[in-house]
């Protein structure tokens, strides 16, 4: 097999798995539980999954989207994160040139992806950007920007995208009385900020801006 085709396939195997434990992360986190204990249990009955059932994505069309135990439906968002992060590994193994070993732009951007999307479900579903997985973030951006020779760029993106939001947060407090955005936003743009340099923060701005002018308003006329 070509190899480049086997580490593609390796990865969005690996993927899937990671996705496994993204939902633990995901329904977790957020309540303040542990990631590691106990083993993962259905929300409805508590009753412990066995491994058998936790097979990603193929253990859900297997139960028929329900849980073996109290049929409880098991939410669609189990089986997506699971499988988009599959493909999103794969394709991120196919895109760099491999050698036998993942280089260390793969892995810088396996690890940002892959915090990006727990961070996006975890906000979508509690509007909370928690700083235990921001804060890790920064440093883990710092230190690949370390290895990868541009640190003085990836720490001036951590400030200037810390203090930039901030800014704009007070600024709208300023002038409305109301609060613009949460401290997780500040973290998030500062961990971007270290994982890509301050040179890519006018366009994240910039994408952040028309995203949520778009968000707002579909709400508006929905």
């Amino acid at each position: 097999m070509d190899i480049q085709l086997f580490s593609a396939f390796s990865f969005f195997t690996l993927g899937l798995l990671f996705g496994s434990f993204s939902n633990v992360c995901v329904h977790r986190i957020p309540r303040g539980e542990s990631v590691v204990t106990p083993r993962s249990r259905c929300p409805s009955c508590f009753t412990e999954i066995a491994w058998y059932d936790n097979i990603p994505v193929i253990s859900w069309l297997i139960l028929g989207r329900k849980c073996r135990h109290c049929s409880s439906p098991i939410v669609w968002r189990y089986p997506l994160l699971e499988l988009s992060m599959g493909l999103i590994w794969g394709l991120l193994a196919w895109y760099y040139p491999l050698s036998p070993y993942p280089s260390l732009f793969l892995m810088q951007s396996l690890v940002l992806v892959s915090l990006l999307w727990v961070l996006t479900l975890i906000d979508l579903e509690t509007f909370l950007l928690p700083n235990v997985l921001t804060f890790p973030g920064i440093v883990i951006g710092l230190i690949f920007s370390w290895f990868m020779g541009y640190f003085p760029d990836a720490l001036i993106g951590t400030i200037a995208g810390y203090f930039v939001f901030w800014v704009v947060a007070k600024l709208f407090f300023i002038f409305t009385g109301r609060e613009g955005m949460g401290g997780g936003d500040f973290k998030l743009l500062a961990m971007l900020g270290a994982f890509m340099g301050w040179q890519a923060l006018p366009f994240i701005i910039l994408l952040s801006s028309v995203t949520g002018t778009i968000i707002g308003t579909i709400s508006l006329i929905a």
